[in-house]
C-alpha cells in the first residue's frame, strides 16, 4: 500500500498525534533503559507542534511533524525504488516533494524532522487545517514504504501491531491488554506498568515518562 492509497485511512491530526504519543509511551514503558527505542515523541517540538519519529535501525524512518489541525508525514524507505539514492541524479521521485504545499516546504530544511538528511523522503502526506483527509502528490504502483511503515497508524487494531513488533524486538511475550490499555490512553496504574516491564520500578518510571511528556497524570 502506497501512500495515495493510505491517506483515507490515517486518523485526522489531533488523532494521530495521540496515538503516536502513546506508542512513544508504550515502547518506553517496555524498554526504559534501551537507548534506541524505535518510536520517539517530543511534545511543543516547534511552537504549535508536536514531533513523532521512528527509526529501525537499518535506514527506513518516519518523521510527523503534527498540530492539533494540520500535520505533514515524511517517510523513508532506503530500499523503495521511489528513494533519490535510487535515481543518479539523487532526484525526488516525481509529485513527491514538488507538490507539497509551501506553507510544509520549511519543515524539509529543518534537521530535527529530516533526521539530518534532506533527501530521505520516499513520501509524502499532509493534512491543511481545512481538509478532510490526507493527501499526498505521488502515484503509482511502485512501492513508497509508506504503507508498512505507518502500519501501526492505520491497523483496526493498533495494540496488536505494536504488541507483534515489540515482541520481536525486545524478544519477550506483551499482554495485549497491557499494550491495549495504553494505547487507549487509559489511566496507568502500577500494576499496569510492571505488566509491560516487569523488575522496573512503576514510580520511577512514570516520572521519567511525566518529565519527557510522554505521560499526562490524571488530575487530582
Amino acid at each position: 500500500m502506497n501512500a495515495d492509497e493510505l491517506a483515507h485511512l490515517l486518523p485526522e491530526p489531533a488523532a494521530l498525534r495521540e496515538l503516536c504519543r502513546r506508542t512513544a509511551l508504550l515502547e518506553f514503558l517496555v524498554a526504559p533503559g534501551n537507548r534506541f527505542r524505535r518510536y520517539d515523541h517530543t511534545t511543543h517540538w516547534r511552537p504549535g507542534w508536536d514531533l513523532a519519529t521512528m527509526a529501525n535501525g537499518a535506514g527506513d524512518d518516519y518523521s510527523i511533524a503534527v498540530s492539533e489541525h494540520a500535520g505533514l508525514i515524511r517517510c523513508f524507505d532506503h530500499e523503495s525504488p521511489r528513494s533519490p539514492y535510487a535515481d543518479e541524479d539523487h532526484e525526488f521521485w516525481p509529485g513527491t516533494v514538488d507538490a507539497l504545499p509551501d506553507r510544509f516546504r520549511p519543515f524539509l530544511d529543518d534537521p530535527g524532522f529530516t533526521g539530518g538528511d534532506e533527501s530521505a523522503v520516499t513520501a509524502l502526506l499532509w493534512w491543511l487545517p481545512q481538509d478532510t483527509s490526507w493527501r499526498t502528490g505521488a502515484t503509482g504502483s511502485l512501492a513508497d514504504g509508506s504503507g508498512w511503515l505507518l502500519d501501526f497508524l492505520y491497523a483496526p487494531d493498533p495494540a496488536q501491531v505494536c504488541q507483534a513488533s515489540f515482541r520481536d524486538d525486545y524478544g519477550r511475550p506483551l499482554d495485549l491488554a497491557a499494550v491495549r490499555a495504553v494505547l487507549a490512553g487509559e489511566p496507568l496504574t502500577g500494576e499496569l506498568v510492571a505488566a509491560l516491564g516487569p523488575g522496573n520500578d512503576p514510580a520511577d518510571l512514570l516520572r521519567r515518562a511525566e518529565e519527557r511528556e510522554l505521560f499526562r497524570p490524571m488530575p487530582r
